[in-house]
């Protein structure tokens, strides 16, 4: 059962400040700030407790009383009676708020600052877990934190993390510590089945295995902050899953749940993309990427493509190899166009080679596809081909790629590959045969900004914004001289007069209501965003009287949802 975010007056006490899929770096505001995902504290909340330690309705109700009666001084949460649904839950509290929820139940048709998903520790079997949490992540205000009791372990807490869990305990790892239970970030071991502790904190200098447990969650939850910091969180979990098999499976049940992932997935990322595992291969930014390319992407007409392999390094065109194709092809290049096939990205046009995560992936290099690569490639391609025809097809492909190629049916010259003297000969010849007759396919740079437009902004976009206009260096400009968008690594920024080209098309707008922002805009000023708004995603900020460009902070679902949060960094504006 899926649930739908609303806007209330509550939220007024936990803030999102960033996000790296559905993991995010939060502010909790108690006595102290805490910086989410944390681990919370007995100190930091009172518990008005089960209303089933009470004989009757009626004394859990006074007990609800007494509760907002007697709240100590100082700003602590306050965990509202629970269950919900059999007792009056309204309490009017200046105080952040928490509600207990549980999995399959109707959420409450109130706000609170904090969702604890009661039993979670009971919580068996990948399945259970990933739908449980989705389907409350889903339920709940995007500007709401997620808390999850007696779950959190060293090893399985960035899982936690990266599903969405804002908020754990140290009870799990406690309790597990008095049975001599030994917690690390690679897993759950007996203590006295140890020839040798593999740490060396006091802890377990003294043989205090509970402090030992507690210590190695709070290191592991400083890493796993950092990893949401630098936009990593992803690699980390790839590697940390294969402490057991359920959270191998949980991850990989977790990349299936497409709508929920791509919704919280930024669009940029200013770290590398480590593809390392099969897991990689199901990231967002890889499907994204390609779904754009084959959906969204128009290349220029062209009679002749050439498949190139990638390079090691990123942009392609500034490797030795690329570089050496390049000069095999001479003045034939304006004849041609060029597609990158590589792993996981598939098929990345010349075009968009600088966008992310096409400049921003590395993956291990062996010459060795295994079968789910193959298909991938094969697939896509043949997904790419079907939707843009050719006259000649030139793969200057080797080894076992070369071969899928083949094997796939695909109808081509194929050079061999290679970047010696004579396998850049034989390129040439090739596209000197294939070129004889071609069209030119017109000026470059022209065609990466319509490229780029039509990848951020949708098929079309790139016509209406190139329409008359003509590049210098990384700008692009309209007849009269006006500056409509630039390009920096990668990246498309509109100014202005670009955003007014590309407002008819109704796409990666947020509307505001009536006020002058100033620097940024803020959730609450938000009345409508497009849904596709992603982070870091280029958008248009209009109201009846204003117009601004800027970079979104948060999907454009979770700008109307919200309550706390910039929803948009500006880096232009003007009253209108």
């Amino acid at each position: 059962m899926r649930y739908v975010a609303w806007r209330g007056t509550g939220m007024r006490f936990f803030e999102v400040l960033r996000r790296d899929g559905p993991a995010r770096l939060g502010r909790l505001m108690l006595d102290r700030n805490i910086t989410t995902p944390c681990i919370i504290s007995p100190e930091d909340y009172v518990s008005a407790g089960s209303i089933f330690r009470h004989r009757n309705l009626e004394e859990a109700r006074e007990a609800k009383v007494s509760l907002t009666e007697s709240l100590p001084a100082g700003r602590r949460l306050v965990v509202l009676p629970y269950p919900y649904d059999l007792v009056n839950i309204d309490i009017d509290i200046d105080a952040p708020r928490a509600l207990v929820v549980d999995p399959g139940s109707p959420l409450p048709l109130k706000d609170a600052d904090v969702y604890v998903l009661r039993a979670a520790g009971a919580i068996s079997g990948a399945r259970d877990l990933v739908n449980t949490l989705i389907e409350i992540r889903e339920s709940i205000p995007p500007d709401a934190a997620l808390y999850t009791p007696a779950l959190a372990t060293p090893s399985n807490l960035s899982l936690l993390v990266y599903l969405g869990v804002d908020i754990v305990d140290s009870v799990r790892v406690e309790m597990d510590g008095y049975y001599s239970r030994y917690h690390t970030r690679d897993g759950l071991f007996q203590r006295d089945e140890l020839s040798e502790l593999p740490c060396r904190c006091e802890h377990c200098s003294s043989g205090d295995t509970p402090a030992h447990n507690i210590l190695k969650l709070e290191e592991e939850l400083v890493w796993v902050r950092e990893c949401i910091r630098s936009g990593t969180l992803r690699e980390y979990v790839e590697r940390q899953v294969r402490c057991v098999p359920w959270m191998t499976a949980a991850l990989r049940l977790l990349d299936t749940q497409e709508r929920y992932m791509e919704r919280r997935t930024p669009t940029h990322r200013g770290s590398v993309m480590y593809a390392n595992t099969s897991e990689s291969l199901r990231r967002v930014e890889v499907r994204r990427f390609v779904s754009r390319v084959l959906t969204r992407y128009r290349p220029p007409e062209s009679d002749v493509l050439l498949l190139l392999p990638c390079s090691a390094r990123k942009p392609y065109s500034e490797s030795r190899s690329h570089r050496l194709f390049r000069s095999a092809m001479g003045g034939m290049r304006r004849f041609v166009h060029e597609l990158i096939l590589t792993s996981p990205l598939a098929i990345v046009p010349r075009e968009l080679e600088d966008v992310y995560p096409a400049a921003h992936y590395d993956t291990p290099v062996t010459g060795v596809w295994d079968l789910e690569e193959r298909a991938w490639v094969i697939n896509s391609l043949k997904s790419y081909l079907k939707k843009n025809r050719y006259t000649r097809i030139v793969a200057h492909l080797e080894g076992e790629l070369c071969d899928a190629l083949r094997d796939g049916g695909i109808d081509a010259i194929y050079t061999g590959g290679g970047t010696g003297p004579e396998e850049l000969e034989r390129l040439r010849e090739a596209l000197e045969f294939a070129c004889a007759s071609a069209r030119p396919i017109g000026n470059f740079r022209l065609q990466e900004f319509r490229a780029k437009a039509d990848f951020y902004f949708g098929a079309g976009a790139g016509d209406i914004l190139t329409q008359g206009a003509r590049v210098k260096g990384n700008r692009l400009f309209d007849s009269a001289g006006r500056t409509l968008a630039s390009i920096n690594s990668g990246r498309i920024a509109l100014t202005l007069d670009g955003a007014r080209r590309l407002l008819p098309l109704g796409v990666y707008i947020v509307r505001i209501g009536d006020f002058i922002p100033r620097g940024t805009v803020l959730a609450p000023g938000v009345v409508d965003a497009d849904e596709q708004i992603r982070p870091g995603d280029e958008v248009i900020v209009v109201s009846d009287y204003f117009l601004g460009t800027g970079r979104a902070r948060m999907s454009g679902w979770e700008m109307v949802a919200s309550r706390r949060g910039v929803a948009v960094e500006l880096r232009e504006g003007a009253e209108v």
